[in-house]
């Protein structure tokens, strides 16, 4: 009976744990398609969200493409959320506004990457305060996507056209 019950625990426990992937996982093991050249240009716009009483909320970089709003990188001040309470301020995002089984980013010197379970079509990720910076001074980062409705992948270096607007939104 236990080994029933033993094995049963083993087999559940590794389909639980049979779509977390690390960045080198991912990225190593799957053909990533490579994303059209003429996508890969983003233009940066600053938004700055302030509370009634005129603190900081959140500063927020929003990232086009074609007039196609397709990225956020954020710096959150506050938040209304419960898993972010009891973060320490600032806190960093990257928000993506597609269907992902899987994304991760890659910059010169740091990896992220999600398995999270997607609800809506913004994705919010938290990413950490240098992965952050290395995007605002270099206006550059490596994606991988894996996405939910097609089962298909693809790869881009994305630059940022207009740099000077991220750091100025941020300084």
């Amino acid at each position: 009976m236990y080994k029933i019950y033993f094995f049963s625990i083993i087999i559940f426990s590794s389909f639980l744990q049979a779509n977390e992937l690390t960045f080198d996982e991912f990225t190593g093991a799957n053909f990533f398609a490579p994303i059209d050249e003429s996508y890969l240009k983003l233009n940066a716009k600053c938004r700055k969200n302030f509370d009634d009483n005129g603190k900081k909320k959140a500063f927020e970089v929003i990232l086009y493409n074609k007039d196609k709003h397709i990225f956020d990188l954020n710096k959150h001040y506050s938040s209304h959320h419960k898993g972010h309470k009891h973060l320490k301020r600032p806190f960093y995002s990257f928000t993506f506004w597609n269907w992902f089984n899987k994304v991760a980013i890659e910059t010169e010197s740091r990896q992220f990457m999600s398995n999270t379970y997607q609800k809506n079509m913004r994705r919010n990720e938290l990413i950490s305060k240098e992965m952050f910076m290395e995007i605002v001074e270099n206006g550059q980062l490596t994606i991988y996507f894996h996405y939910l409705m097609d089962n298909s992948k693809s790869k881009g270096h994305f630059v940022i056209a207009n740099p000077s607007e991220v750091k100025n939104c941020f300084d």
